[in-house]
């Protein structure tokens, strides 16, 4: 026999008892080869879920133990892949869920306030997809007049969630059965403020029998900070009640809209994304209970979950920092669709190829309106920057100085998750690394912002949800 043909029957030989026995050498998941998901969702449909003031660590997802208060939206994260260290580039609605759209940082795109509206040349994810042949549709409980564009379906119910999710679950039934794709958004005002969208939930079952000063009225909870009332134990129990219940009412509708959509079978080949603008203080800073003013995680930290059936594995976790701004590119590498002109976050593609891989990430960073007021996010770093002593103004008739913000705070989120214990006076080498990093990342953006004036039944419509308008 052959030298050849003797090392050839060698080979068959040793790779037959290898399938039999098995062979030291790379672990089969080494040896798998790695997916490819950009493209891999051309041609499917799109479905953005976002819900107000929505802590990531009040569902049950990210760890809550307290009480139930989010099995759907659980249920639905666990179907895919789920982001642990998600932030918001600002907590306002309009800023952020303009930078949800985008990609951009609210300076970017010019929506730095709440009551701003998209510049008419703004590209944008759903101009892109309208391009793209997508049939679009945005049913809003908040954000109402940002000069939205893009739309072929469009409806906003200033906080009737309710109505929300009936409307749109009455534009997907409408659609026609002929294989053009749709991009459906659908915003929540879920637990905003002042939290009635959990009714009498709390007062009845979660913490029944409270007297004080806290409850399901803008005035009560307004009082509170503009008299400085302050909250002792008890109140506090029922002011995480009432946010809780409003959760579980925010989870419920979610719940009957991604159920209905399903038993439609508008869920098949359909990308999920699942996420919030924004948390809530919840009185953690400065006896502050809302977020627009709040630079702290309590209102930055927001949830993230992509589910694509087929595609993303599920129960899969990212644990690495990462940015609403990241979600569009995400979306069009996914669909396999060109990257719009001008964008500051990145795909998380490569994460949902192999999730738990990936290194150490990148920071993550926010903005305050039109200032130099920022933050950046760094492994469990977090730095707050604010070189022009800025004091932020966002509860009505309040006395000045309500919500001081110091000039440098630096926090180590590992031991301090809270964010109690200012470490910038001993960690200086640090605070200059990260004020290094916010210079990097906005020195070379360009900005659209600027004040734009905000009309006075806008600015009333504004107050009557809790805001304030600039």
């Amino acid at each position: 026999m052959s030298r050849r043909r003797s090392l050839l029957l060698f080979s068959l030989l040793l790779g037959l008892s290898c399938a039999l026995a098995g062979c030291p050498g790379k672990p089969a998941d080494e040896a798998a080869p790695r997916p490819r998901l950009g493209g891999a969702a051309k041609g499917w449909n799109v479905v953005v879920l976002s819900i107000d003031t929505l802590r990531a660590d009040r569902l049950g997802a990210y760890g809550y133990k307290v009480r139930p208060t989010s099995p759907h939206l659980d249920t639905q994260l666990a179907s895919g892949l789920t982001f642990d260290a998600a932030m918001a580039p600002r907590a306002a609605t309009w800023p952020s869920l303009a930078s949800l759209l985008t990609g951009l940082y609210p300076s970017g795109h010019a929506v730095q306030e709440n009551g701003y509206g998209f510049p008419d040349d703004l590209p944008t994810l759903p101009k892109l997809l309208h391009g793209a042949g997508y049939r679009t549709g945005a049913f809003l409980s908040n954000m109402c007049k940002a000069n939205h564009q893009g739309w072929d379906g469009f409806g906003c119910t200033g906080g009737q969630d309710g109505k929300t999710v009936q409307n749109a679950l009455g534009w997907a039934r409408s659609l026609p059965a002929d294989g053009k794709p749709f991009f459906l958004w659908v915003h929540l005002f879920g637990a905003h403020g002042p939290y009635y969208n959990g009714g009498d939930l709390a007062d009845r079952e979660l913490d029944p029998g409270y007297q004080g000063p806290v409850g399901t009225k803008k005035r009560q909870l307004d009082e509170i900070m503009s008299q400085k009332i302050p909250l002792g134990p008890r109140d506090l129990q029922h002011l995480n009640a009432l946010y809780d219940a409003a959760v579980m009412g925010a989870d419920g509708l979610a719940g009957t809209l991604l159920d209905s959509l399903r038993a439609a079978g508008r869920l098949d080949k359909t990308l999920v994304i699942v996420t919030a603008d924004h948390g809530e203080e919840l009185y953690e800073h400065n006896r502050y209970l809302y977020h627009s003013c709040s630079v702290y995680q309590s209102t930055l930290h927001v949830p993230l979950g992509i589910s694509a059936p087929g595609l993303i594995a599920p129960g899969a976790r990212v644990p690495q920092t990462v940015e609403l701004i990241d979600v569009t590119p995400t979306l069009l590498a996914l669909l396999g669709l060109p990257a719009l002109p001008e964008v500051h976050g990145k795909s998380l593609v490569p994460y949902l190829e192999r999730p738990g891989e990936g290194g150490r990430g990148v920071p993550a960073f926010s903005e305050y309106g039109d200032t130099r007021l920022h933050t950046v996010l760094d492994q469990d770093w977090k730095l707050v920057f604010n070189p022009d002593a800025v004091e932020p103004v966002c509860i009505p008739k309040a006395p000045p100085g309500h919500y001081p913000i110091g000039r440098v705070e630096l926090y180590d989120l590992a031991h301090d998750p809270r964010e109690t214990t200012n470490l910038a006076t001993r960690e200086k080498t640090r605070v200059t690394e990260l004020v290094r990093l916010l210079d990097q990342r906005f020195s070379g953006l360009r900005r659209r912002g600027g004040h734009q004036a905000v009309p006075e039944e806008l600015r009333k419509e504004l107050e009557a949800l809790g805001y304030v308008a600039k």
